[in-house]
């Protein structure tokens, strides 16, 4: 193999035909020939002394070392566009449209968007939340943020990290519990569940040997937002994700009710859609910048 650096061009021929598994979309793609596109590939083949592709009668289909060397050479790309994209803009404007559940939306990613805009002004942000993980809503988002197990057909998803539970309730409640509490002391207080999620108040009782059921004067809410709020303005106790309890008792809305707390299953996922077209500078500049924000926990 060449000590020398492959050919530009070459590798990004590769790149397009790996994504289509086919020199004749890829070549539409480039505004080349097919046999253009085809040429260079055998270059970069015979560069590096490798195939990179059986050619079937129908289409491509990668070999091992073509399937080991892709992503490293589709990263270069990304990074490439997303440097260019964040330090010199886009003519005519570039649109991100960012999506998430409608809790972390209002609560966790606003302040993200806020930051991301300030480094990157020419790119507009258009945010929109859902209310439940497995519902998809209409249009299709650059990036999209989901609470779940990491697996939507479909999408390619991203660890990003895994809040505890905590009880919280309002100041007064928690003063009245002369808190923190355990959660034997919490098996009569009125709770709020967040529809959608697993049975946590269960898990969290469980957890403690203790003996509980629901109560018919518990209340089944859509969000965690909702449930935080109504926390606020009631005696009854909820169970949030660290995230969300920090910002309403920094706001001094919530206070901490018990040190008890639960370790969901599920973790924030950052998705974006599975697609053969090459993605936009603005996607790749905005995940790359999250990851760099965000310390995975």
């Amino acid at each position: 193999m060449s000590k020398r650096l492959p050919p530009l061009l070459a590798l990004q021929a590769f790149e397009a035909a790996a994504r289509y598994e086919n020199f004749a979309l890829a070549a539409k793609e480039l505004n080349l020939s097919q046999s253009a596109v085809s040429h260079r590939v055998r270059g970069l083949e015979r560069h590096i002394g490798h195939p990179l592709f059986e050619r079937l009668p129908r289409g491509l289909r990668l070999t091992e070392a073509a399937k080991a060397y892709l992503p490293s050479v589709r990263r270069a790309f990304e990074d490439i566009l997303g440097a260019t994209s964040g330090v010199f803009g886009q003519s005519g404007g570039a649109v991100l449209n960012v999506r998430a559940p409608i809790s972390y939306t209002a609560l966790w990613l606003t302040g993200l968007v806020d930051k991301f805009q300030r480094a990157f002004p020419h790119i507009e942000i258009q945010l929109t939340s859902t209310i439940w993980a497995d519902k998809t809503a209409s249009g299709e988002a650059d990036i999209e943020f989901r609470l779940g197990h990491g697996k939507w057909p479909g999408h390619d998803a991203q660890f990003l990290f895994r809040d505890t539970l905590m009880a919280v309730g309002s100041p007064g409640s928690a003063r009245a519990l002369g808190s923190p509490v355990g959660a034997a002391d919490l098996v009569s207080q009125p709770l709020l569940h967040v529809m959608g999620t697993e049975d946590y108040w269960g898990r969290f009782f469980e957890q403690a040997e203790i003996e509980w059921s629901r109560s018919v004067r518990d209340i089944r809410v859509d969000s965690s937002m909702t449930a935080a709020e109504y926390a606020a303005v009631s005696d009854r106790v909820a169970l949030i994700h660290r995230r969300f309890a920090e910002h309403y008792i920094h706001h001094g809305r919530l206070a901490l009710v018990s040190t008890d707390c639960v370790e969901p299953e599920e973790a924030l996922y950052m998705l974006r859609p599975e697609r053969s077209e090459r993605r936009k500078p603005e996607v790749i500049l905005f995940e790359k910048w999250m990851r760099e924000q965000h310390a995975v926990t």
